[in-house]
């Protein structure tokens, strides 16, 4: 998760907000939610960086030498990079990755990315060049006159079949992984090039943005990228730029895409979608157990004594458990389905203490082999024994770890398995290891 931003000023020191735009996956409306959480002169708008190409622009055309493409291209990397280094937010044009890379070398980075069903983009593109009237072509790139007026008069069919023009290609070609890749590649040179590495390359990068998501889940991101962030909920989002035609045409016209042209932007689709699936879990488990410690972790009932055990009986106050088994006063419960478990375990306020974890059982020896504990967020390494037949992992608490009058554990065990994975059994519950009880003691004066 990102840290949370407030949209001040903190110098070069503070993240730049980039949100990488592909076309026609919603990011108009997804940049008219970023900008509410900056000031306009921290943002670095659509006319921005409009004003750089164009300055751009006269300046190669006014240049005696000829430079080459990848020369041109670096100079206004350049410019760009120059001008949003200076702000806090870049959004609304279409920056691929590598931009974002270059911007990283000046500042920290919190990225956004938003991605769509990739055919069904194709022909959201194609549309959106027919609507394009062509005398409003920009002037100093003419060029886009033959784009628009060829989508005018081809089929969808016959647009994809155009490939061997660079704006075509450039235009619908495996879009979304090309706009995720480090490289910067022309038809020429993806032809020349390793296409599983460029493939796995655009993959790592959308593994390392901070979020992601499917345009269809554009309203549930924005509110879940605010819980996030620590700001307002956005309520419904508009669409701003939706076109004339209906979705379902946009969605008929997607089955005459070929998926040669988009085979790659099909494997990263499906990896963004599980990527934001895993995201979404994490969000709302964070916040959930943020609003629990604002409320309760206070409140947490705290034995009489020095001394004192908790068992599985009453209360769970942790996550990632299945249900209690057992009888009194033998009650357990199986950490899982997933590999990390968490306990808030009240404590003495400001005490040196020890914190004994009780493990009655594991799926697999191998589990308490690679076992990880932290204790509030800090790795810790317990001292193991064995009593009531239990395997015992003791933890000294210091004083500054009891400070608030609980300890959060995390336990991470190394895999899970399920007793039909074993061969012990039906059940097929993924665990790893069963808890019996916790135990916590003043610690032993010299």
């Amino acid at each position: 998760m990102a840290e949370q931003a407030d949209g001040g000023d903190h110098g070069e020191q503070a993240p730049v907000h980039f949100f990488v735009h592909i076309p026609k996956c919603g990011g108009n409306t997804f940049s008219d939610f970023l900008a509410r959480q900056f000031p306009l002169e921290k943002i670095y708008t659509a006319e921005k960086s409009t004003a750089a190409w164009e300055d751009h622009r006269r300046d190669i055309a006014a240049r005696a030498e000829q430079l080459s493409r990848e020369n041109k291209g670096a100079l206004l990397r350049r410019r760009f990079i120059d001008g949003m280094r200076q702000h806090d937010l870049v959004i609304e044009n279409h920056y691929t990755w590598d931009i974002a890379e270059l911007l990283a070398q000046h500042r920290p980075l919190t990225t956004y990315v938003v991605v769509r069903e990739p055919r069904e983009r194709v022909a959201s593109h194609y549309l959106h060049l027919r609507r394009i009237p062509v005398e409003t072509a920009h002037e100093l790139a003419p060029e886009g006159r033959e784009l628009y007026g060829f989508a005018k008069e081809a089929s969808l069919a016959e647009f994809c079949r155009t490939l061997e023009r660079p704006d075509i290609w450039s235009t619908v070609f495996n879009r979304q992984t090309r706009t995720m890749s480090s490289q910067i590649v022309s038809r020429v040179l993806y032809e020349q090039c390793d296409k599983q590495a460029f493939l796995d390359n655009a993959l790592a990068n959308l593994e390392r943005a901070d979020f992601v998501a499917d345009i269809d889940d554009l309203d549930e991101f924005a509110q879940l990228v605010s819980l996030a962030n620590g700001w307002l909920p956005p309520g419904r989002m508009s669409v701003l730029n939706p076109g004339k035609h209906p979705r379902s045409e946009t969605q008929d016209l997607a089955d005459e895409v070929p998926e040669a042209m988009v085979d790659l932007d099909l494997i990263l689709y499906e990896a963004a979608k599980a990527k934001y699936r895993s995201w979404k879990q994490r969000v709302l488990e964070t916040a959930a157990i943020d609003r629990w410690q604002q409320h309760s972790r206070g409140e947490l009932a705290r034995p009489e004594g020095d001394t004192w055990e908790l068992g599985f009986e009453g209360p769970l106050h942790g996550t990632n458990f299945h249900g209690r088994e057992g009888a009194p006063p033998s009650i357990f419960r199986w950490m899982g389905p997933e590999p990390t478990s968490r306990l808030f375990v009240p404590v003495r306020p400001g005490v040196a203490q020890q914190l004994s974890v009780f493990i009655a059982a594991f799926i697999d020896p191998d589990v308490f082999l690679g076992v990880t504990y932290r204790i509030n967020g800090v790795a810790a390494a317990p001292v193991c024994s064995v009593e009531e037949n239990c395997t015992v992992a003791t933890f000294a608490i210091s004083p500054e770890d009891a400070a608030s009058g609980a300890v959060e554990l995390c336990i991470t065990a190394p895999f899970t398995a399920s007793d039909r994975d074993k061969g012990l059994g039906s059940d097929i519950r993924q665990k790893s290891m069963a808890l019996r009880k916790l135990r916590v003691v003043p610690t032993p004066t010299a």
